[in-house]
């Protein structure tokens, strides 16, 4: 689990920051933390109540296939080969490979701090770790690919620990690449996760 090391105490909410401590206006721009994959698929409830439309958490598939945004599957990133702290907010302590060190801010930063991928989705590297719907399969995709279906699959069908993707601010840039998968149970709630939502039209 590389999630772990997130600050959280009992009684921190989507408010707080990654230290714990109520979120400042001035953060209101950060993603949220400290929220379980409960609290998210509630919250996707929620607003599709609210607004009469339908929001969900994306499969790892497609969370996959937006985070590469048409970039070419050999390359670890969106960004190609590497991926610098100037592209995204992860621990510049261990960057990727042998390529040179960066900042490691120690924290969320703005939603908008760095350019979006090829299609205007921010922070698909980095910042903070994204709830997936996905039960998670140690070996799911090698068993889909030796069924044939290679195309949207739709996670496994059952198991105790949900899908992270992304990396986060805390993570190596090892981490944070497009094909880099992650777990923890539904119930965990830290300075590390967040979510993004999917509008179904």
């Amino acid at each position: 689990m590389m999630v772990r090391n997130g600050i959280s105490k009992k009684e921190s909410t989507w408010r707080y920051d990654t230290a714990g401590k109520e979120r400042p206006v001035s953060q209101y721009n950060h993603p949220v933390v400290h929220v379980s994959w409960n609290d998210a698929v509630a919250y996707c409830e929620w607003l599709s109540a609210k607004e009469g439309k339908t929001y969900r958490l994306p499969t790892e598939a497609e969370w996959e296939y937006a985070c590469r945004a048409g970039s070419k599957i050999s390359t670890p990133f969106n960004t190609g080969g590497n991926l610098t702290t100037a592209q995204a907010n992860y621990n510049g302590n261990s960057p990727y490979g042998r390529n040179s060190k960066g900042q490691y801010r120690g924290t969320t930063v703005a939603v908008n701090s760095f350019a979006p991928n090829a299609w205007e989705l921010y922070n698909m590297h980095g910042n903070v770790w994204e709830w997936c719907s996905d039960w998670y399969g140690e070996k799911y995709y090698e068993e889909c690919k030796a069924q044939g279906v290679v195309e949207n699959p739709q996670g496994a069908s059952g198991g105790s620990h949900r899908v992270l993707r992304g990396g986060s601010w805390s993570s190596y840039a090892e981490s944070c690449r497009s094909a880099y998968r992650n777990s923890v149970t539904p119930g965990l709630r830290n300075g590390l996760v967040g979510f993004r939502l999917v509008f179904v039209p």
